[in-house]
Parts: structure tokens; sequence; C-alpha cells
């Protein structure tokens, strides 16, 4: 039997580069806006201005990031003013996480960015293609979530 494996049409390889050029782009038009901020940073900031501060450990989780990420990625938005944290008053031990005012006219600005970012990558694709493809990686994530648990 013939081993048929081509990598350059693998799940993995395609995910991983388009995420990387999503990335790329975004970093490169948040740089020509003037705005210092990485795509790690503006999904760190979508997720925390969805509601009412949330922990360091489940913002990581959403993220599927590591504790050590997470504090670093918080660390650079903190010194940007961009983030508090603070106490949980339910359990000390840990922090909450909250967006400050600051953050909200950046977000705005970073917002159209990536809108136009992802209308740009989607162009030709119907949306019917497109929320089939939405399904398919949530699926995906759902599935993979299951097996490292």
């Amino acid at each position: 039997m013939v081993f048929s494996y081509d990598h350059n049409k693998s799940l993995g390889y395609l995910t991983g580069v388009t995420s990387r050029l999503l990335s790329n782009t975004l970093a490169v038009r948040f740089q020509a806006a003037n705005i210092d901020m990485t795509a790690e940073q503006w999904g760190a900031i979508i997720v925390l201005l969805k509601g009412d501060g949330i922990t360091q450990g489940q913002l990581g989780e959403q993220l599927c990031l590591e504790k050590s990420s997470v504090s670093r990625l918080l660390d650079g938005l903190e010194r940007r003013d961009w983030i508090v944290r603070t106490r949980d008053p339910k359990d000390s031990r840990n922090k909450l996480v909250k967006p400050t005012p600051k953050v909200l006219e950046t977000a705005e600005r970073c917002a159209t960015i990536a809108r136009a970012i992802l209308e740009d990558a989607q162009n030709g694709t119907t949306e019917k293609e497109q929320l089939a493809c939405q399904s398919f990686l949530l699926r995906i994530m759902s599935n993979l979530n299951g097996m490292s648990k």
C-alpha cells in the first residue's frame, strides 16, 4: 500500500498557515494605523470586552493558552493601561481581569480593521460556504477539546 498523505492539504497545515496569515495581516494593518497591539492581545481584548471581568485562568481556557502565556499577554496589556487586574472577591487566590475605558477607542479601531481583513479573506465565498466552514471548525475544536480532557 502506498502512503498518500499530502502535507500541503492537511487540515493542521492549512489551518496553521491560515491563522498565521490572518495574524500577520492584522499586525501589519494595526502597525499601519499606529496601534501597538498584537493579534494575540486583540484576541484577549475581544474576550474581555464581552464580560464583566474574568479570571486569568478563564481567559487562558477561552484562548487555549497556558498560564505563563496568559500572564505575559496581560503584562503587555497592563503596561498600556488597557486592562486592570484585581483580586477576585469570591476567591482571593484569583485575579479578575477587566478592560479599562482607555482600550475602548482602540478596540473600535481594531474591530474596523479586523472586519475589513475578514471581508478580504472571505472574498469569493458564499454565506453558505462560510457557515459550513465555521460549523466544521467548531466541530473539530469540540472534538479536540474532548480529547485533551
